[in-house]
């Protein structure tokens, strides 16, 4: 058999079992809270990709005097939604929404540096939805991390919620687009710029990953 899904044993065995599926979400958006640093009122958090604020909320259930929230959401429904949710949760923080996402032109200008940059199942589900090469999706990921270091103060982190590639999806650079494996997006974070780069949470495809932007002179 020249590859492991042939096998039928191997196919049972992973076709109803390796993704984690939507009843994990719950858990992978706790571990992500838990992983963070502290927020209060002098945190700037930026959510790329912040769809209708789901993930941004729960960083406001978590720290309720966090004083400032920028979303990024190309989507002006999501965006308006995700504005009046989180302004409802944060009554005395500055709450901006921008029309952009990341990693295209014109790149993204954030006003003020973050503390905290968040990019919620954004990267993955976009190199599948681009189409392309492999090759394509990398360059276009690596401007999107590239554009979130942008964002952030230096010595601060970056949180990726993300769902990875399965184990029969190997490619070569030249074929076409796909989620990631683990190794394969600590790589390309690490080729952002970002260093200390750490997985703080995985349940089969879904996982947490954390990185820092390197202060002055490192």
């Amino acid at each position: 058999m020249d590859e492991p899904w042939e096998d039928p044993d191997w196919y049972d065995l992973h076709d109803t079992t390796w993704t984690a599926g939507p009843e994990r979400e719950p858990e992978h958006y706790r571990e992500f809270v838990i992983a963070l640093p502290p927020l209060g009122e002098s945190d700037h958090l930026v959510d790329v990709g912040a769809g209708t604020g789901k993930l941004a909320l729960e960083i406001a259930k978590a720290y309720p005097s966090l004083g400032r929230v920028t979303l990024l959401e190309p989507n002006a429904p999501k965006l308006a939604r995700a504005k009046q949710r989180l302004a409802a949760a944060l009554p005395g923080a500055r709450i901006d929404g921008i029309g952009s996402g990341v990693g295209d032109e014109p790149r993204v200008a954030i006003d003020a540096p973050a503390m905290l940059v968040t990019v919620g199942s954004v990267f993955m589900p976009m190199l599948m939805l681009r189409g392309g090469s492999l090759a394509d999706g990398l360059a276009w990921l690596g401007r999107g991390l590239r554009d979130c270091a942008a964002a952030l103060e230096p010595g601060r982190p970056l949180f990726l919620l993300e769902t990875l590639a399965p184990p029969w999806a190997a490619a070569e650079a030249g074929d076409r687009c796909r989620r990631l494996f683990l190794p394969e997006l600590a790589r390309e974070v690490e080729g952002a710029g970002f260093t200390g780069v750490e997985c703080v949470f995985r349940f089969r495809d879904r996982v947490v990953v954390s990185a820092v932007k390197p202060g002055p002179g490192r």
